[in-house]
């Protein structure tokens, strides 16, 4: 796909189907990861941890649910995605350039996701009740050192990716 279809498709998705992303969609999205730019190139300091297993992401969820301020209702904070790929990151710096490091990690787990057809979420703000739950720290494996710093959700979008028109959405100043 031409790089300006996958930034015109890419859109953030809400609803999943259930069905479970391919090996090979699975492979393209994280060597997607491995190649993104980090600072100073240390790859040794950000870890990847994939969940598809149904029973973990239903733990996942319970841990990590929200509540919706519209509706008051409880929220999936991964939108019904059946895979999910948390970034972590070790030996965070003064300046916490890991979280831009993984920023880029995630970034290119999503083009790659669009690439191949697939719905995706930048996940984020769930994920403080997590980094508190020492339970579900341990089932996920993540190694002594690492703290999730985000994750992006995976799957095939309810409703399909579409071409969307390029439209200026920040101000751009040259000088």
């Amino acid at each position: 796909m031409d790089i300006k279809d996958v930034l015109t498709l890419r859109k953030t998705t809400r609803k999943y189907l259930p069905d479970q992303i391919t090996e090979s969609q699975l492979q393209a999205i994280l060597l997607a990861a491995q190649t993104a730019p980090l600072a100073t190139g240390d790859d040794k300091t950000t870890h990847l941890t994939v969940v598809q297993n149904p029973e973990m992401m239903d733990r996942l969820r319970q841990c990590c649910q929200g509540i919706s301020r519209k509706t008051n209702k409880p929220l999936d904070a991964f939108y019904g995605a059946p895979t999910v790929i948390f970034v972590s990151a070790t030996d965070l710096s003064e300046d916490h350039i890991e979280y831009s490091n993984v920023a880029c990690v995630i970034e290119n787990m999503i083009l790659a996701a669009t690439n191949e057809g697939l719905g995706s979420t930048y996940i984020w703000g769930c994920l403080n009740k997590l980094r508190k739950d020492p339970e579900m720290l341990s089932l996920l494996s993540i190694p002594e050192g690492y703290e999730i710093l985000s994750a992006c959700a995976v799957g095939y979008p309810v409703k399909p990716l579409e071409q969307r028109e390029l439209c200026e959405r920040m101000t751009v100043d040259r000088i």
